[in-house]
């Protein structure tokens, strides 16, 4: 086993699937100690089995990131099983496919309470917990989608955007306190993301463009710890597209109905 992380305490929600599962794995072989948080604790103990064949150590907390009392529990057991909190992960989420105009008012009151608030509860708890220690990395599992509207995923779009803002200004606010801030910024991956927001919204979701395995992602956010930074963009040619399309709205719009269009049918 790797052992570049050895004795730093990682906590990851989400950690039941998808990328936060396979980061967890990651940083696991690079030796660090893992707090696993989600809501299926049957799936987070299958996650911890992975870990401890791994050589590594995990405990699993049931945690609903849209409770912030959830999140300061889950915090304050990483510190009381480790006596350390060095990095916090936030990684839940979900999506769901919906022209905005469409977007029920339950629907929007849910994405934002978990992807937003439930990332603000993260970024603000770990910050209270680590400042005074001098020390932490907090990290935000946001998208490429924070830089640019997808169709009919408009309100999934908006909450990464949100997470971005959240933490560029967290970024900049805990300057000399010790305590770092690092958005991730994802393609389409390869997870059950599509097949929840496919059960959400009544009809298929998929990715638009290049998919990316959770497992690549998962081991660039092992490197984001080790060595930290303001963004990761796993599949860098994405943050430079990117870039051109805030300069080429209307180019960029042409191909996006060209991929996506815009009012492609529901599945009954």
């Amino acid at each position: 086993m790797q052992q570049t992380l050895q004795g730093k305490v990682v906590v990851i929600t989400g950690a039941s699937s998808g990328i936060g599962a396979a980061a967890a794995l990651a940083l696991a072989r690079r030796g660090a100690s893992l707090v696993l948080a989600a809501r299926r604790l049957d799936r987070l103990a299958a996650v911890a089995a992975q870990v401890e064949r791994l050589g590594g150590r995990a405990v699993v907390q049931s945690c609903d990131v849209s409770r912030r009392e959830d999140i300061r529990r889950l915090l304050t057991m990483a510190q009381d099983n480790f006596a350390s909190l060095d990095v916090v992960i936030a990684n839940a989420g979900f999506g769901f496919s919906a022209a905005v105009h469409e977007t029920t008012e339950p629907q929007m009151d849910e994405i934002w309470r978990v992807n937003v608030l439930g990332t603000w509860y993260v970024m603000a708890e770990a910050a209270a917990m680590m400042i005074p220690r001098r020390a932490g990395h907090i990290i935000v599992i946001s998208s490429a989608a924070a830089r640019r509207g997808l169709p009919r995923m408009g309100a999934y779009s908006m909450t990464k955007a949100a997470q971005l803002s959240l933490a560029e200004a967290q970024r900049i606010e805990l300057t000399g306190t010790g305590v770092q801030v690092s958005s991730v910024h994802p393609i389409s991956t390869r997870t059950n993301f599509f097949a929840e927001a496919s059960r959400r919204s009544g009809t298929r979701v998929g990715g638009i463009g290049k998919m990316q395995t959770a497992e690549l992602v998962g081991e660039k956010i092992a490197h984001l710890v080790e060595r930290p930074r303001p963004e990761l963009w796993p599949f860098s040619p994405a943050r430079w597209s990117l870039g051109l399309a805030t300069m080429l709205p209307g180019v960029t719009d042409y191909f996006m109905r060209r991929l996506a269009p815009p009012h492609a049918g529901r599945e009954k």
